[in-house]
This record gives C-alpha cells, structure tokens and sequence, in this order.
C-alpha cells in the first residue's frame, strides 16, 4: 500500500464525494473507472489495474474533457490522483461536477 497514513492531513484542499463515470487513457489503453471524490488538486478513482505512484495517464471526464493526472497513491483499487495542468480547467471541471454531479 503506497497511501499515506493521515490523507486529511496532507490534503491543500476540500473533497467533494462524487460518483462518476470515467475512463483513463494509459498509452493505447483505455480503461473504465470511477470518480469517488474530486478537490481542486485531484480525484479519488475506482479501477480494477494496479496503478504505480508517480504514474502518468489522461483522465477522459465525459463530457468535460481530458485532464493531465498522476497516481500519488494506490491502494486495492483505489487511487489518488492530482491533477497536472491547466488550474482554470481543472476549477471549471470541479465546480461543474460538484454542482451538477
């Protein structure tokens, strides 16, 4: 288990739980998943592949777009996931899921 042991913690910002529907697109790879909690820094996500930390993949939110990510933990399925990229995208994203979700 990479997952730190106090996330409350460590977290800069609040989560929103959420459950959503998306798909991470790993090199050719695109695999279901699912968003548990989103914050203006990242999400928690559901999937079924062993992810590693430091990992890199695109995070398809239909119909909000492709969000740049990075696995900053992973437990059983469950996977810590901070955004990379453009903020003002990442703020429209949360705020349209938090409301709409």
């Amino acid at each position: 288990m990479n997952m730190p042991t106090d996330n409350a913690n460590l977290r800069k910002h609040d989560r929103k739980n959420v459950l959503f529907a998306a798909r991470m697109l790993i090199g050719d790879t695109a695999l279901d998943c699912e968003i548990i909690n989103i914050s203006f820094g990242g999400v928690q996500i559901r999937t079924r592949r062993k992810l590693t930390k430091g990992q890199t993949f695109v995070l398809d939110i239909d119909p909000f777009g492709l969000f740049e990510a990075e696995v900053r933990w992973y437990d059983d399925g469950d996977v810590g996931v901070k955004f990379l990229g453009d903020q003002t995208k990442v703020s429209e994203l949360v705020m349209a899921i938090a409301t709409y979700a």
